[in-house]
């Protein structure tokens, strides 16, 4: 919706439906962006100018992306861990304040501006730079994402909230989906928690059956790769943890189209867990957490159909929603 559209329907609004948009709208803003709007947002309800120029950012980004790539470069190399000669002693300690004050500057890049698409590039790129040093010692910490004072899903939903703003594509769903299924994962998070973020982003169900077939094509590329590997050899592992990812994320889609049957089907033909019983813990552990027992109780129900014998804290689960549901 243009500006000048969103004036036409605010003129013809009354009081009460402004207040509900505009609280609508408020909500959607991270905390970074609320702190940064609500002087201007003050002055305005007060009825004061607004100096234009002072709003604008003072960013010279140029200046900016040139100091993350820098940075992100000697990240890479350790050298914010490791002596070496580029990074001094001193400055090595100093890496999680330049990473908040880069994202609070990128956070401040206008949707207008022509360089938000670089804006939110850069985000991505250190968003997957916190992401590896997860995985080995980029930094003095075991978790960078608390470090900087995030929580991993709060960054991805900063992500998934820049790139989507400047509308859906197929490449923009694609990267996110691959962002949010593998990866390092801080010791508070797991991909689940990212992808719930993502599924929340999907507005639309055209939005959110083009992320099915996205996710589609990328499970069908590691099953190709798969099948050039042994089970047990290099890379492996990760593949088939990120083919199991994309299946639960297929999955969470089609429950909320309300076609969860052809996503369980998808799954237990898809997935690459060692034995149909951990495929079938996996399938009710995301229906459980999208909440919907009946869904739960009839896969569970399909599970002792076609022989697999559940661990005890399915059946005990069972049992209970079954007892909820007599009583």
């Amino acid at each position: 919706m243009k500006v000048q559209e969103l004036r036409i329907l605010l003129s013809s609004s009354d009081r009460g439906n402004l207040e509900k948009a505009f609280a609508e709208c408020y909500k959607q803003l991270c905390k970074g962006q609320k702190e940064e709007m609500d002087p201007v947002l003050v002055d305005i309800l007060e009825g004061k100018d607004i100096d234009k120029k002072k709003r604008e950012s003072t960013v010279n980004f140029e200046e900016l992306e040139q100091q993350i790539a820098e940075f992100i470069e000697n990240a890479y190399a350790q050298n914010y861990f490791v002596p070496n000669r580029s990074v001094p002693k001193s400055q090595r300690p100093k890496w999680r304040f330049m990473v908040k004050n880069f994202i609070k500057s990128l956070e401040k890049v206008p949707l207008e501006s022509e360089y938000y698409s670089r804006a939110v590039k850069l985000l991505a790129d250190l968003y997957h730079l916190m992401c590896a040093a997860c995985n080995c010692y980029l930094f003095s910490t075991d978790d960078p994402f608390r470090s900087i004072g995030w929580a991993q899903s709060g960054l991805f939903e900063l992500l998934v909230k820049m790139t989507f703003a400047s509308g859906y594509t197929r490449e923009n769903i694609e990267q996110l989906l691959i962002t949010a299924c593998s990866g390092g994962l801080s010791v508070e998070s797991l991909h689940i928690g990212q992808e719930l973020v993502l599924l929340g982003g999907l507005r639309t169900t055209d939005v959110k059956l083009m992320a099915m077939e996205e996710a589609k094509k990328l499970v069908e590329g590691r099953m190709s790769k798969l099948g050039n590997l042994g089970r047990n050899s290099n890379g492996a592992y990760d593949l088939m943890d990120s083919v199991n990812e994309l299946c639960g994320m297929i999955l969470l889609i089609s429950i909320e189209l309300a076609e969860a049957d052809a996503g369980i089907e998808y799954y237990f033909t898809h997935a690459r867990n060692h034995d149909k019983e951990v495929t079938l813990y996996c399938i009710l552990d995301l229906i459980h957490i999208m909440e919907d027992d009946d869904l739960w109780i009839r896969v569970y129900e399909y599970g002792i159909r076609k022989k697999i014998k559940p661990r005890d804290y399915l059946k005990d689960k069972y049992e209970k929603l079954k007892r909820e549901r007599k009583g």
